[in-house]
């Protein structure tokens, strides 16, 4: 195992911007490498608005041929809400599920079931345009209320018939004071892990430019990146493979070329 002390990151100090429940992932992988992670959670998951949508659907589940899950978020706010309601998962066994990233794929199998299909690029737009077969069968997405619509659009241009579900709300936040204390110490790395991180960020108030004066930028992809850009901010790394473990080695691969320079 890697002496974390002597990792290509060391003493680094690298914000992490996602939710509290999902940073663990990406702060150890930081840790690992010899950086310093400082959460630093800029967005929040809470239930729908309502169940009514989603209760509907989960109901009349084995009617679908496809059900996609888009992140792990909508896993877990699924299979919650299915053990809420009594309804056991051995009513997915005849569908087929599909999981737009191997974040997603490892939620659902450790719920106990089986993901049919995971596309090669860890994008929605390539899930939507290689599931098959989706010509005239029922296709159940389960979102979040700001996801793309690209699941759907694409899907019915190919001839599916699609339901979209939201099964959980993302909503910002400022950041607690202990990070915002740690960010006007000064630090090496931003990363962002989708936009809503990115709009969380300006809940930092009008002092978050500042914040961002010459330390690296880091995404895990490229909705991610426009949002960035957005701000008026440059993007200095983009994960090619849009996972955890592709954003900590495209922020290693940068300070490495960096170095080399």
């Amino acid at each position: 195992m890697r002496d974390a002390a002597q990792g290509p990151l060391m003493g680094k100090r690298i914000v992490v911007t996602r939710q509290v429940e999902r940073a663990q992932s990406l702060s150890d992988r930081l840790e690992a490498q010899g950086a310093q992670p400082i959460l630093c959670p800029t967005i929040k998951v809470v239930p729908p608005a309502s169940y009514g949508e989603m209760d509907q659907a989960i109901s009349r589940i084995e009617g679908y041929r496809w059900v996609v899950f888009p992140s792990a978020n909508s896993v877990r706010s699924v299979f919650r809400r299915m053990l809420e309601i009594g309804m056991s998962t051995d009513r997915l066994a005849g569908i087929s599920l599909a999981a737009v990233g191997p974040a997603t794929k490892r939620s659902l199998e450790l719920e106990g079931v089986t993901v049919a299909y995971i596309p090669d690029e860890y994008l929605a737009e390539c899930l939507a345009e290689t599931l098959t077969p989706v010509a005239d069968e029922r296709i159940l997405v389960m979102k979040g209320d700001i996801g793309e619509p690209t699941l759907r659009e694409t899907l019915t241009t190919r001839g599916a018939e699609v339901d979209e579900v939201v099964t959980y709300r993302t909503v910002t936040q400022p950041p607690p004071e202990n990070a915002v204390v740690e960010l006007k110490r000064g630090v090496d790395v931003l990363t962002f892990t989708s936009p809503s991180t990115v709009r969380g960020f300006l809940e930092l108030g009008p002092d978050w430019r500042d914040v961002t004066v010459g330390v690296m930028i880091a995404t895990i992809g490229p909705l991610t990146s426009s949002a960035v850009k957005e701000m008026g901010l440059e993007v200095n790394v983009e994960a090619e493979e849009h996972t955890m473990e592709g954003l900590v080695s495209g922020i290693i691969g940068e300070f490495t070329s960096k170095a080399g320079r």
